[in-house]
């Protein structure tokens, strides 16, 4: 079992060792610059690590919300058309020009994913990716990204962690630092 661990944790160090400081550079400039609202979306352990960057950035005091985290939105469109268009749903509603969209994927290729980037990109909203594999879909339509090059979601999805931390350590001057709850 053992053998197991390590290899994971090898390959982890490896995957994040080819994301570069420089390559977050976009996306912090554009939180330091005051970015409106800040929505941010992804799947499965993509979006356990948006609502972790979603509790950073309010720790930031920025305004930043979780496209996934109302669960009678997800319910309600989910049931009246298609769990697809959940997010795009909401920044249809609540979103608009001078907010942004932060997407954190492994695929990339995540139908409500590509279809909140759709509806950010006509809204005229900044938007921003954290992605793995070869970027899918979302690659062009995001106009900033952090690319991993990896097939392993486990590898990406810790990679995306560090990157999220990483980012709000380049945040930390921003406001003063959180209060314990």
């Amino acid at each position: 079992m053992a053998s197991r661990s390590a290899e994971h944790l090898k390959r982890s160090r490896q995957v994040l060792g080819t994301v570069a400081a420089r390559d977050l550079g976009p996306l912090v400039e554009r939180l330091l610059a005051g970015p409106g609202t800040v929505w941010v979306i992804g799947n499965g352990g993509s979006q356990a690590n948006a609502s972790h960057m979603v509790l950073h950035l309010q720790e930031r005091g920025l305004r930043a919300h979780d496209l996934l985290a109302e669960t009678a939105s997800i319910t309600a469109v989910s049931n009246d058309t298609d769990y697809a268009k959940v997010a795009s749903a909401t920044l249809r509603r609540l979103a608009g020009k001078g907010d942004s969209l932060i997407v954190i994927t492994g695929s990339g290729d995540s139908p409500n994913v590509v279809l909140a980037l759709v509806e950010a990109r006509r809204l005229g909203m900044w938007t921003f990716g954290l992605l793995g594999f070869d970027g899918g879909q979302a690659l062009a339509l995001c106009g900033n990204a952090v690319l991993v090059v990896s097939k392993d979601y486990g590898c990406i999805e810790d990679a995306h962690s560090a990157v999220i931390h990483a980012i709000n350590a380049e945040l930390g001057g921003l406001t003063k630092p959180r209060t314990p709850l």
